[in-house]
């Protein structure tokens, strides 16, 4: 049965807000996370599996932001390092007016690499910088 969507309104970028370090965030341009499970067949006699094994959730994370947030982070980090920041949590809140927000946590996030890319002619300078979550809640 399919859930209609209160008042014709779906979600969209305008409805998420960001907290980093206690402080909301708002040169994000795109956010990306994702859980994966490794799933197998187990084969014994004959041609299909018997059972089947399960591994580890495995978690990833990414944040697109302009370069400017970034630089502040890296200066708020300690020694200017972003890889020396202990670990955090992410929440991302996507809220609509009139409706509850609904609230997504990628917890104890770690970021892995320090990149900058920039290229003649930009306008405006993005870094995409990846994060090692150690979990992700789902709202529910």
């Amino acid at each position: 049965m399919a859930i209609p969507i209160i008042n014709g309104i779906n979600y969209s970028w305008a409805n998420i807000s960001f907290v980093l370090f206690g402080v909301p965030i708002t040169q994000i341009t795109k956010i990306s996370y994702s859980r994966k499970q490794k799933k197998e067949n187990n084969y014994g006699a004959g041609y299909d599996p018997v059972s089947r094994g399960y591994g580890n959730n495995e978690y990833e994370a990414s944040i697109e932001m302009y370069t400017d947030q970034w630089l502040q982070i890296i200066a708020l980090a300690p020694n200017n390092d972003p890889l020396l920041i202990d670990p955090f949590d992410i929440p991302v809140i996507f809220s609509i007016d009139g409706q509850p927000p609904i609230k997504d946590v990628l917890r104890s996030c770690e970021f892995t690499e320090d990149p900058f890319s920039g290229s003649q002619g930009e306008t405006k300078l993005m870094v995409t910088i990846h994060l090692l979550p150690a979990s992700i809640d789902r709202a529910a």
